[in-house]
C-alpha cells in the first residue's frame, strides 16, 4: 500500500467515523452491556456490518422449524416472544438479547422456536458471511465475537443443566 492510498484511507476512516458516532442506533447499540466492553472502533466495525429490521405487533421474525437463514441478531429495542415448536410459550426476549446463535453457527439447522413481535422491535443482524469477513480482516474484534458466542452458549448449557436438574427433583418425588 502506498502512501497515498494510506493518506486517503485516512481520510475516509476520519470523514465514517463521526457518521456512525452520530447514528442514533450506534448509540444504543454501543451503551448494550456486551458491546460496552468492545473497543469502539471494533464496535463501529461490528455496527457497520449489521443491517437494521424493524418488526411491528404481531409480526413473525421466523417460526420453528424454518429452514435457518444464518445471521444473528441482536434486539435493540422492543420485546419478542419464544414459543416452542408445539405453540408453548416459555419465554421472552428485550433490548440487549440475542437470537439466532444455534442457526448462526449451523447453516444447516432448523430454527428450534416461533418469534413473534410483542411489542415494536429494533433489530441488528449479522450475516455470517460479514462474521467470516470480520474474523480474517479483524481477527482480534473475531477473536472478541467467538469469545461472546461462547459466553452465550455456555450460558444456555447452565441453564439447562438447572432446569434438567429441577425436572429430575420433580419426577422423582423432590421438591423444586
Amino acid at each position: 500500500m502506498s502512501i497515498e492510498n494510506i493518506m486517503e484511507y485516512s481520510k475516509k476512516e476520519v470523514m465514517v467515523e463521526p457518521l456512525i458516532e452520530s447514528n442514533a442506533d450506534f448509540q444504543a447499540f454501543y451503551h448494550l452491556p456486551l458491546i460496552a466492553e468492545m473497543k469502539k472502533k471494533h464496535a463501529m466495525t461490528l455496527f457497520s456490518c449489521m443491517t437494521r429490521e424493524d418488526f411491528e405487533v404481531g409480526d413473525v421474525i421466523y417460526e420453528a422449524g424454518t429452514p435457518s437463514v444464518g445471521k444473528m441478531n441482536l434486539i435493540l429495542d422492543g420485546k419478542v416472544n419464544v414459543k416452542s415448536e408445539s405453540g408453548y410459550p416459555f419465554s421472552h426476549l428485550g433490548k440487549g438479547d440475542v437470537f439466532g446463535l444455534f442457526s448462526f453457527l449451523d447453516e444447516n439447522r432448523k430454527h428450534s422456536v416461533t418469534l413473534t413481535v410483542d411489542k415494536a422491535t429494533t433489530v441488528l443482524s449479522i450475516d455470517r458471511a460479514y462474521f467470516d469477513l470480520i474474523a480474517l480482516e479483524e481477527p482480534k474484534l473475531g477473536n472478541q465475537l467467538m469469545r461472546f458466542m461462547f459466553r452465550l452458549l455456555s450460558k444456555k448449557a447452565s441453564e439447562l443443566e438447572v432446569e434438567y436438574a429441577h425436572m429430575h427433583r420433580f419426577a422423582f418425588g423432590g421438591k423444586v
